[in-house]
Protein backbone atom coordinates (compact mmCIF):
# COMPACT_ATOMS: atom_id res chain seq x y z
CA UNK A 1 0.00 0.00 0.00
CA UNK A 2 1.16 3.51 -1.10
CA UNK A 3 2.45 6.22 1.52
CA UNK A 4 -0.72 7.91 0.57
CA UNK A 5 -3.09 5.39 0.91
CA UNK A 6 -1.99 4.65 4.15
CA UNK A 7 -2.75 8.53 5.05
CA UNK A 8 -6.14 8.87 3.23
CA UNK A 9 -6.93 5.47 5.23
CA UNK A 10 -5.95 6.74 8.44
CA UNK A 11 -7.35 10.15 8.14
CA UNK A 12 -10.45 7.67 7.30
CA UNK A 13 -10.22 6.19 10.49
CA UNK A 14 -9.53 9.16 12.63
CA UNK A 15 -12.84 11.40 11.19
CA UNK A 16 -14.77 8.64 11.97
CA UNK A 17 -13.56 7.71 15.40
CA UNK A 18 -13.79 11.75 16.14
CA UNK A 19 -17.53 11.74 14.75
CA UNK A 20 -18.92 8.35 17.10
CA UNK A 21 -17.05 9.98 20.02
CA UNK A 22 -18.60 13.38 19.77
CA UNK A 23 -20.85 12.37 22.97
CA UNK A 24 -17.98 10.48 24.84
CA UNK A 25 -15.14 12.89 24.51
CA UNK A 26 -17.05 15.31 26.57
CA UNK A 27 -16.16 13.39 29.89
CA UNK A 28 -12.72 15.40 29.54
CA UNK A 29 -14.60 18.46 30.21
CA UNK A 30 -15.64 17.25 33.23
CA UNK A 31 -12.78 18.69 35.18
CA UNK A 32 -11.63 21.94 33.53
CA UNK A 33 -15.95 22.90 33.42
CA UNK A 34 -15.81 23.17 36.99
CA UNK A 35 -12.65 25.90 37.08
CA UNK A 36 -14.16 27.77 34.35
CA UNK A 37 -17.84 28.33 35.25
CA UNK A 38 -17.39 31.79 35.93
CA UNK A 39 -16.89 32.58 32.17
CA UNK A 40 -20.78 31.22 31.33
CA UNK A 41 -23.90 33.34 30.82
CA UNK A 42 -25.92 30.37 30.79
CA UNK A 43 -29.10 32.46 31.45
CA UNK A 44 -28.37 33.92 27.43
CA UNK A 45 -26.89 31.09 25.59
CA UNK A 46 -27.78 27.94 27.52
CA UNK A 47 -31.10 27.18 27.48
CA UNK A 48 -32.21 24.51 25.29
CA UNK A 49 -36.35 25.60 25.16
CA UNK A 50 -34.99 29.40 23.96
CA UNK A 51 -32.14 28.87 21.80
CA UNK A 52 -34.43 27.48 18.95
CA UNK A 53 -38.47 27.25 17.92
CA UNK A 54 -37.11 24.10 16.04
CA UNK A 55 -36.78 20.65 17.99
CA UNK A 56 -33.06 20.22 17.82
CA UNK A 57 -32.39 16.90 15.31
CA UNK A 58 -28.91 15.89 13.98
CA UNK A 59 -29.85 17.31 10.72
CA UNK A 60 -30.26 20.60 11.98
CA UNK A 61 -26.92 20.66 13.91
CA UNK A 62 -24.57 19.54 11.27
CA UNK A 63 -26.83 21.75 8.95
CA UNK A 64 -25.93 24.71 11.71
CA UNK A 65 -22.81 23.37 12.24
CA UNK A 66 -21.61 23.60 8.64
CA UNK A 67 -23.03 27.41 7.88
CA UNK A 68 -21.65 28.37 11.11
CA UNK A 69 -18.17 27.81 9.30
CA UNK A 70 -19.49 29.37 6.41
CA UNK A 71 -20.70 32.43 8.57
CA UNK A 72 -17.45 32.65 9.76
CA UNK A 73 -16.10 33.38 6.12
CA UNK A 74 -18.77 35.70 5.35
CA UNK A 75 -17.73 38.01 8.77
CA UNK A 76 -14.23 37.82 7.57
CA UNK A 77 -14.91 38.75 3.91
CA UNK A 78 -17.28 41.33 4.86
CA UNK A 79 -16.11 42.80 8.19
CA UNK A 80 -12.27 41.98 8.84
CA UNK A 81 -9.90 40.07 10.61
CA UNK A 82 -11.00 41.83 13.92
CA UNK A 83 -14.29 40.87 13.60
CA UNK A 84 -13.92 37.75 12.88
CA UNK A 85 -11.48 37.00 15.58
CA UNK A 86 -13.77 37.98 18.10
CA UNK A 87 -16.72 35.75 16.23
CA UNK A 88 -15.11 32.58 16.98
CA UNK A 89 -14.50 33.47 20.54
CA UNK A 90 -18.15 34.31 21.04
CA UNK A 91 -19.45 31.16 19.69
CA UNK A 92 -16.89 29.00 21.20
CA UNK A 93 -17.78 30.61 24.71
CA UNK A 94 -21.50 29.69 23.40
CA UNK A 95 -20.62 26.61 22.94
CA UNK A 96 -18.78 26.07 26.28
CA UNK A 97 -21.49 27.13 28.05
CA UNK A 98 -23.88 24.11 26.61
CA UNK A 99 -21.13 21.59 26.90
CA UNK A 100 -20.88 22.82 30.54
CA UNK A 101 -24.63 21.98 31.18
CA UNK A 102 -24.28 18.87 29.47
CA UNK A 103 -21.89 17.76 31.81
CA UNK A 104 -23.73 18.97 34.51
CA UNK A 105 -27.11 16.82 33.36
CA UNK A 106 -26.18 14.55 31.08
CA UNK A 107 -29.02 16.00 28.80
CA UNK A 108 -28.10 15.64 24.96
CA UNK A 109 -30.27 18.44 24.17
CA UNK A 110 -27.69 20.61 25.29
CA UNK A 111 -25.09 18.77 22.69
CA UNK A 112 -27.74 19.31 20.01
CA UNK A 113 -28.41 22.59 20.56
CA UNK A 114 -25.64 24.53 20.74
CA UNK A 115 -24.29 24.52 16.80
CA UNK A 116 -28.17 26.04 16.53
CA UNK A 117 -27.87 28.78 19.24
CA UNK A 118 -24.27 30.07 17.28
CA UNK A 119 -25.83 30.22 13.83
CA UNK A 120 -28.50 32.24 15.81
CA UNK A 121 -26.15 34.57 17.44
CA UNK A 122 -24.25 34.94 14.20
CA UNK A 123 -27.39 35.96 12.20
CA UNK A 124 -28.68 37.89 14.46
CA UNK A 125 -25.29 40.11 14.61
CA UNK A 126 -24.89 40.07 11.36
CA UNK A 127 -27.86 39.11 9.08
CA UNK A 128 -25.61 38.91 5.98
CA UNK A 129 -24.10 36.17 7.11
CA UNK A 130 -27.29 34.26 7.93
CA UNK A 131 -26.64 31.39 5.48
CA UNK A 132 -28.87 29.29 4.09
CA UNK A 133 -27.29 26.11 1.70
CA UNK A 134 -28.70 23.06 1.16
CA UNK A 135 -28.22 19.67 2.59
CA UNK A 136 -26.04 18.72 -0.69
CA UNK A 137 -24.07 21.87 -0.66
CA UNK A 138 -23.12 22.13 3.00
CA UNK A 139 -21.79 18.17 2.35
CA UNK A 140 -19.55 19.05 -0.31
CA UNK A 141 -17.79 21.71 1.70
CA UNK A 142 -17.33 18.96 4.59
CA UNK A 143 -16.20 16.25 2.03
CA UNK A 144 -13.67 19.03 0.45
CA UNK A 145 -12.32 20.62 3.46
CA UNK A 146 -11.33 16.23 4.46
CA UNK A 147 -10.25 15.79 1.67
CA UNK A 148 -8.29 19.49 1.44
CA UNK A 149 -7.03 17.82 4.89
CA UNK A 150 -5.80 14.21 3.17
CA UNK A 151 -3.71 16.39 1.05
CA UNK A 152 -1.82 18.22 3.24
CA UNK A 153 -1.34 15.23 5.95
CA UNK A 154 0.04 13.66 2.46
CA UNK A 155 2.16 16.60 2.07
CA UNK A 156 3.51 17.01 5.65
CA UNK A 157 3.46 13.82 6.57
CA UNK A 158 1.26 13.72 9.49
CA UNK A 159 0.45 10.82 11.22
CA UNK A 160 -3.15 9.83 11.86
CA UNK A 161 -3.27 10.40 15.48
CA UNK A 162 -2.67 13.60 15.28
CA UNK A 163 -5.56 13.85 12.70
CA UNK A 164 -7.90 15.96 15.00
CA UNK A 165 -9.13 19.66 16.18
CA UNK A 166 -7.62 21.87 17.10
CA UNK A 167 -4.90 20.71 14.60
CA UNK A 168 -1.95 23.50 14.68
CA UNK A 169 0.60 23.90 12.35
CA UNK A 170 3.47 26.22 13.53
CA UNK A 171 6.48 27.62 11.11
CA UNK A 172 8.65 29.85 11.27
CA UNK A 173 9.93 31.19 8.15
CA UNK A 174 13.50 32.16 8.93
CA UNK A 175 14.75 28.54 9.68
CA UNK A 176 12.00 26.61 8.09
CA UNK A 177 11.23 24.76 11.55
CA UNK A 178 7.82 23.39 11.58
CA UNK A 179 5.67 21.90 14.63
CA UNK A 180 2.30 19.99 14.22
CA UNK A 181 0.29 19.36 17.12
CA UNK A 182 -3.12 18.52 18.65
CA UNK A 183 -5.36 18.86 21.30
CA UNK A 184 -6.80 21.68 23.96
CA UNK A 185 -2.78 22.17 25.12
CA UNK A 186 -0.38 24.95 25.78
CA UNK A 187 2.02 23.04 24.10
CA UNK A 188 1.25 25.23 21.11
CA UNK A 189 2.88 27.94 22.96
CA UNK A 190 6.16 25.73 23.80
CA UNK A 191 6.36 24.89 19.65
CA UNK A 192 6.60 28.87 18.86
CA UNK A 193 9.42 28.73 21.35
CA UNK A 194 11.23 25.92 19.75
CA UNK A 195 10.79 27.00 16.13
CA UNK A 196 12.19 29.88 17.21
CA UNK A 197 14.95 28.76 18.88
CA UNK A 198 15.41 26.65 15.50
CA UNK A 199 15.07 23.35 17.80
CA UNK A 200 13.15 20.19 16.66
CA UNK A 201 11.60 17.68 19.33
CA UNK A 202 9.05 15.86 19.91
CA UNK A 203 6.56 17.38 22.51
CA UNK A 204 4.61 14.74 25.28
CA UNK A 205 2.51 14.71 28.16
CA UNK A 206 2.17 11.90 30.47
CA UNK A 207 3.62 9.51 27.86
CA UNK A 208 1.27 10.66 24.55
CA UNK A 209 2.65 12.36 22.03
CA UNK A 210 1.09 15.71 20.97
CA UNK A 211 3.07 16.84 18.35
CA UNK A 212 6.63 16.87 16.93
CA UNK A 213 8.88 19.54 15.19
CA UNK A 214 10.92 19.22 11.84
CA UNK A 215 12.57 21.05 9.30
CA UNK A 216 10.67 21.29 6.66
CA UNK A 217 12.13 20.83 2.85
CA UNK A 218 11.19 22.84 0.39
CA UNK A 219 8.34 21.07 -1.16
CA UNK A 220 6.52 21.43 1.81
CA UNK A 221 7.51 24.89 2.95
CA UNK A 222 5.52 25.20 -0.65
CA UNK A 223 2.42 23.07 1.34
CA UNK A 224 2.30 25.37 4.07
CA UNK A 225 2.90 28.46 2.04
CA UNK A 226 -0.78 27.55 0.00
CA UNK A 227 -1.88 26.92 3.15
CA UNK A 228 -1.15 30.10 4.48
CA UNK A 229 -2.52 31.89 1.28
CA UNK A 230 -6.34 30.21 0.98
CA UNK A 231 -6.51 30.86 4.79
CA UNK A 232 -8.58 33.20 6.69
CA UNK A 233 -5.51 35.50 7.91
CA UNK A 234 -5.30 37.37 10.82
CA UNK A 235 -1.98 39.82 12.32
CA UNK A 236 1.31 40.73 10.98
CA UNK A 237 2.12 39.07 7.92
CA UNK A 238 5.63 40.12 7.82
CA UNK A 239 6.32 37.97 10.92
CA UNK A 240 8.73 35.21 10.82
CA UNK A 241 6.10 32.57 12.95
CA UNK A 242 2.94 31.69 11.86
CA UNK A 243 0.24 29.45 13.54
CA UNK A 244 -2.34 27.50 11.37
CA UNK A 245 -5.02 26.40 13.21
CA UNK A 246 -7.53 23.99 11.57
CA UNK A 247 -10.91 24.46 13.65
CA UNK A 248 -14.38 23.40 13.43
CA UNK A 249 -17.16 25.24 15.46
CA UNK A 250 -18.57 22.07 16.71
CA UNK A 251 -15.71 20.94 18.06
CA UNK A 252 -15.37 20.99 22.23
CA UNK A 253 -11.75 20.77 22.45
CA UNK A 254 -11.54 23.82 20.25
CA UNK A 255 -13.78 25.47 22.53
CA UNK A 256 -11.59 24.68 25.33
CA UNK A 257 -8.64 25.52 23.77
CA UNK A 258 -10.44 29.07 23.15
CA UNK A 259 -11.68 29.84 26.72
CA UNK A 260 -8.75 28.65 27.92
CA UNK A 261 -5.81 29.95 25.83
CA UNK A 262 -7.44 31.39 23.07
CA UNK A 263 -6.77 35.26 24.62
CA UNK A 264 -3.04 34.54 24.99
CA UNK A 265 -2.80 33.34 21.23
CA UNK A 266 -4.80 36.46 20.37
CA UNK A 267 -2.59 39.10 22.39
CA UNK A 268 0.40 37.34 20.24
CA UNK A 269 -1.50 38.25 17.26
CA UNK A 270 -2.10 41.67 17.83
CA UNK A 271 1.07 42.47 19.27
CA UNK A 272 2.42 41.38 16.18
CA UNK A 273 4.87 38.56 17.38
CA UNK A 274 3.26 35.52 15.08
CA UNK A 275 1.14 35.49 11.91
CA UNK A 276 -2.17 33.52 12.63
CA UNK A 277 -4.48 31.17 9.80
CA UNK A 278 -7.03 29.52 10.41
CA UNK A 279 -8.73 26.66 8.28
CA UNK A 280 -12.04 24.18 8.40
CA UNK A 281 -11.60 20.77 9.39
CA UNK A 282 -15.14 19.68 10.20
CA UNK A 283 -14.42 16.71 12.65
CA UNK A 284 -17.45 17.08 15.10
CA UNK A 285 -20.18 18.09 12.93
CA UNK A 286 -19.74 14.86 11.54
CA UNK A 287 -20.98 13.39 14.57
CA UNK A 288 -24.57 15.16 13.75
CA UNK A 289 -24.32 14.60 10.03
CA UNK A 290 -23.67 10.41 10.54
CA UNK A 291 -26.37 10.42 13.02
CA UNK A 292 -28.89 12.08 10.44
CA UNK A 293 -31.13 9.53 8.24
CA UNK A 294 -30.90 12.25 5.46
CA UNK A 295 -27.30 13.38 5.58
CA UNK A 296 -25.51 10.48 6.54
CA UNK A 297 -26.05 8.69 3.08
CA UNK A 298 -24.70 11.90 1.65
CA UNK A 299 -21.26 11.55 3.88
CA UNK A 300 -20.82 7.79 2.55
CA UNK A 301 -17.66 6.50 3.70
CA UNK A 302 -17.42 9.06 6.23
CA UNK A 303 -20.05 7.44 8.02
CA UNK A 304 -18.38 3.96 8.31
Amino acid sequence: MSDKSNVNKALLIAVIVLAAALVGVLVYFLFPFHIHTQTQSKSQTSNPASASAQAPTPTLSFERGVENWLGIECVYNNYGANTTLSLVNDIYTIAYGYLYDYSQTNNVTYLLMYPVAQYQYIASKYPACAINESDQNLVSVVIGALNNITGIANNLNIPGNLLGTPLFIVFDRSNNVTYVLAGASPFVFNAINYAKNGTTTTITYQGQELGYGFKANSTQVKTISEIISNSLRFGNPSANITVIEYLDPECPYCALFQVMYGRELEQLVNSGSIFYAINYFPTHVLGYGCSSPTIAPMLGPYCG
